[in-house]
């Protein structure tokens, strides 16, 4: 008799215990999960305010890179143009040079000028002077002085020399004064020119040297703001580290806790009924029957029948969006390879999967919006109908709350678009 009623004593023992555990979680259940989303959909929503403000503050460092880039290519092009305007410049200084030459062989020659004019002047000063003082002689007196024939000639021909000095005198004036103005003039000229030259380096020197200081004031300001751009970025990133590495530890935490509970769970069914045991949405270890997996022309149902919102509440997007509660087991739609963990949009545990034989066409196959319970790691080959991964709890991913977007992606973990999303909802009509 002990020994007939042994096997009956451990089933009991078993569905105490078994009841214990459900009735433990399920007390926790209806505060832990929405404290653990809570606290996971703060540092989500934490982390994309960082993403947000780090996106922000990398635009505006690109922003202000570019303008720092435009402004030192403006002072490159400035360089370029005061080389330009220094080889104009030694060429106006070697004229200048050579306008000095010429200017002071001008004044050479107007001083002689001048002075060949000045000495012209007083001999035509004296002539004029000796002519006055003396009596203009005449034929008579000339032919009356004479002593004779040849007195007479010589008389006549020093009048006629007398006359034509003065005349020679009088055009060499005429001439000097006529080669000191043109002289003057060409001097004048020089010097005006001279002037303008002069003006012209002066102009042009100080309008670049006042261009280039004002670039350099603004290069020195803009990059000043780059310098404290970078600072803010280099914090933002730091505290988005952070706010990540909390993340990790929490889900870590998490998934060990969930883990250690379900394998209690586990037990506890295994001893007290030979149903296949899972993982419910609230992770309290309640079992699913059998009949909850289905499958169809070899696709399975990706969820728990009884977890799953009906089939008229299903939407098309770039998959399929099926509500269902946080945490509920995912079980692969076909045997294959878990290829990746995380995509973009769908959160960091987003799972994909490869299959050994492709489905209405297609190999790849993701969940998107998965939580971090029941995840196999990359590499990992399932059978269909294993669970390898669950719903998410809260907000994961872009998302408003728990569900699943199933669709076909390339390798890279890229849906294929909304167009492929018809052949997954007649897969998911057939076998659910």
């Amino acid at each position: 008799m002990p020994s007939l009623r042994e096997p009956y004593r451990r089933a009991a023992v078993a569905v105490l215990i078994a009841l214990a555990v459900c009735f433990g979680l399920s007390a926790l259940g209806p505060h832990a999960p929405r404290a653990r989303a809570a606290t996971v959909g703060s540092l989500q929503r934490q982390i994309s305010s960082s993403q947000s403000a780090v996106s922000g503050l990398a635009g505006q460092l690109g922003a202000t890179t570019g303008r720092l880039n435009q402004i030192r290519g403006s002072v490159a092009q400035l360089e370029a143009q005061i080389n330009r305007i220094q080889a104009d410049l030694d060429a106006k200084r070697a004229e200048l040079l050579s306008l000095r030459s010429q200017l002071d062989a001008a004044r050479t020659r107007l001083n002689k000028l001048v002075a060949t004019m000045n000495r012209d002047t007083a001999i035509l000063a004296k002539q004029l002077v000796s002519t006055y003082e003396s009596d203009k002689p005449d034929i008579v007196s000339v032919v009356l002085d004479s002593t004779g024939f040849q007195n007479l000639l010589e008389q006549l021909s020093f009048q006629q020399r007398v006359r034509k000095e003065n005349v020679e005198v009088i055009n060499a004036v005429r001439a000097a004064k006529r080669a000191v103005t043109a002289q003057a003039i060409r001097l004048g000229a020089l010097e005006a020119r001279q002037q303008r030259l002069t003006e012209q380096v002066l102009q042009e020197r100080n309008r670049l040297a006042a261009t280039q200081v004002g670039l350099l004031r603004e290069e020195i300001g803009v990059a000043h703001t780059r310098d404290r751009q970078a600072g803010r970025l280099a914090s933002a990133r730091g505290h988005l580290a952070s706010l990540r590495h909390q993340l990790s530890a929490l889900l870590a935490a998490q998934a060990a806790a969930a883990a250690r509970a379900r394998a209690a769970a586990a037990a506890a069914a295994a001893q007290s009924s030979p149903v296949t045991a899972a993982v419910n949405s609230s992770g309290s270890g309640a079992t699913i029957p059998p009949s909850q997996v289905s499958s169809s022309g070899g696709f399975t149902f990706p969820l728990p029948r009884g977890s799953v919102v009906g089939p008229g509440a299903w939407s098309l997007d770039d998959g399929v969006d099926m509500a269902a509660p946080g945490d509920t087991p995912e079980f692969a739609v076909c045997s294959g390879t878990i290829v990746l963990h995380g995509i973009g949009g769908f959160g960091p545990w987003a799972p994909v999967i490869h299959c050994d034989s492709p489905l209405a066409g297609y190999s790849y196959v993701y969940y998107g919006h998965a939580g971090p319970a029941d995840q196999l790691p990359v590499g990992t080959h399932v059978s269909a109908g294993q669970v390898m991964s669950s719903v998410g709890p809260g907000i994961v991913g872009i998302s408003t709350g728990p569900h699943i977007e199933i669709g076909f992606c390339d390798s890279s973990g890229t849906p294929l678009g909304p167009g492929t999303a018809p052949a997954m909802m007649a897969l998911l009509h057939s076998a659910y």
